[in-house]
């Protein structure tokens, strides 16, 4: 993945929490308008959960993406909107509440 469309992505953060928390109906009228790097960055928030942490290899499946692209965002939106928990069998991604 570039470094622009990442940069792209983590400059949206602010944006991607804020789109989030409009009600479902205004995000499927809006979504198809934004950009692909939004777009795409929404997919993998989508699959992520506030609960529990996952794998990157269950993300990227669940958002129909390749495992790089999705680590790669997930990277980007790192500290911003997802928080990665390390444990022995790897990191798990999640949505950061607060």
């Amino acid at each position: 993945m570039y470094s622009g469309t990442l940069s792209a992505i983590a400059d949206a953060a602010e944006f991607l929490t804020y789109f989030r928390k409009l009600p479902r109906a205004q995000q499927d009228l809006i979504a198809p308008h934004l950009d692909k790097p939004q777009r795409m960055a929404l997919k993998v928030l989508n699959c992520c959960s506030e609960l529990e942490g996952q794998p990157v290899s269950a993300i990227a499946s669940l958002a129909d993406l390749h495992q790089e692209s999705t680590r790669a965002i997930l990277k980007a939106l790192e500290g911003k909107i997802v928080a990665a928990e390390v444990t022995a069998g790897g990191k798990l991604w999640r949505i950061a509440v607060g």
